[in-house]
């Protein structure tokens, strides 16, 4: 099914109120989630690679947690991480911010205000690294909730929406993404109680499996893939819907 005739979203130019400018909001979603991914990404990547622990071992994503990257005093490049998931986070709010504005309804503004919430969360991640373990620990748990939140949010927007602004398939990537979240959440409380506590102790023997670094690393690939699906298909949109940070005419003829 086609969508309808782009209804632009107007602004006023505070230099000239006289003049009217238009944000594709279409180009804004995609451009800040992939920008967003890029940055948190290759910090990840770059940090990992050159990462040597307390025992001098290697970084390992099956026994490592994803905060570990960051540690300063430990990891070698934990400004790189921390600045990555700074920069990289506000992108992911802004992407958030975009895809409420995208679907329009007050189902994907409550998505995307929690979304903002998880983005902004998650550059505190990189603010407060796991040094500062008791704030480290609240702001990566609001990440992890808000984010399962607002995935969800957005992928019952996409079953709902009758205008078919996303192709249904893809609530299959924000399905198994939620999950993610949700086994990180939920799973090693059941299998591992207190295991995470122990490992951050001097001296912790490290398993060669540790799930919850597993799962936590399981949420970082399934939210990345999430975001690329859409934004692929925000990018392969025939036309184009228009946007606006400032909203001053709002309604469709």
């Amino acid at each position: 099914m086609p969508d309808a005739e782009p209804c632009p979203i107007r602004v006023r130019n505070l230099r000239n109120k006289n003049r009217i400018m238009q944000i594709n909001i279409k180009k804004f979603t995609y451009t800040t989630g992939l920008t967003g991914i890029c940055f948190i990404t290759a910090g990840s990547l770059i940090t990992a690679i050159f990462y040597r622990g307390k025992n001098d071992e290697l970084y390992s994503p099956l026994n490592h947690f994803i905060s570990e990257l960051g540690q300063v005093g430990v990891s070698q490049l934990a400004p790189v991480f921390n600045s990555g998931l700074i920069v990289g986070g506000l992108f992911f709010a802004l992407f958030m911010f975009g895809l409420g504005l995208y679907f329009r309804n007050w189902l994907a503004y409550i998505g995307g205000l929690v979304g903002i919430f998880s983005g902004i969360s998650c550059s505190l991640v990189g603010i407060f690294p796991m040094n500062n373990l008791t704030t480290h620990i609240a702001v990566a748990l609001s990440f992890f909730r808000s984010g399962l939140i607002a995935i969800l949010l957005f992928s019952v927007v996409i079953i709902l929406d009758k205008k078919q602004k996303m192709s249904k398939k893809l609530i299959i990537p924000g399905i198994i993404t939620v999950l993610a979240f949700a086994s990180f959440l939920f799973i090693p409380k059941m299998v591992e109680p207190g295991a995470a506590a122990n490992l951050l102790k001097p001296k912790a023997v490290r398993p060669e499996f540790f799930v919850n670094s597993i799962l936590e690393w399981l949420v970082f690939a399934t939210v990345l893939i999430w975001v690329v699906c859409l934004a692929i298909y925000l990018i392969k949109k025939g036309k184009e819907t228009t946007g606006s940070l400032f909203l001053t005419d709002y309604g469709c003829k």
